[in-house]
């Protein structure tokens, strides 16, 4: 078996408390919204519809040293993402 090559990067041993990493320098905002509504019809006993809708909103922003709340407000109001799901079940007994 050849000896292993020393430009490969080795890994650290297990801790049992690992420490959460954490950006040293803090230079950028996320920002998060998210939103889900549902709708159930049961239409039959033991057969139901669902319907269902979610958004979210998302945004990175560089951080800039303060907060405006015109700014910050009107990032994250900005593009939603909307997903609608429908679900229907139905119960085959007599």
């Amino acid at each position: 078996m050849a000896a292993p090559s020393s430009r490969l990067p080795t890994r650290p041993p297990e801790k049992s408390n690992p420490t959460p990493l954490i950006p040293t320098v803090p230079d950028f905002r996320t920002h998060s919204l998210r939103g889900n509504a549902v709708v159930r019809w049961e239409y039959r006993p033991g057969s139901a519809l669902y319907f269902v809708w979610q958004q979210q909103r998302e945004d990175f922003l560089p951080f800039e040293g303060d907060f405006r709340t015109g700014r910050e407000t009107r990032m994250i109001f900005g593009r939603p993402s909307n997903v609608f799901l429908v679900k229907a079940t139905y119960w085959f007994a007599r």
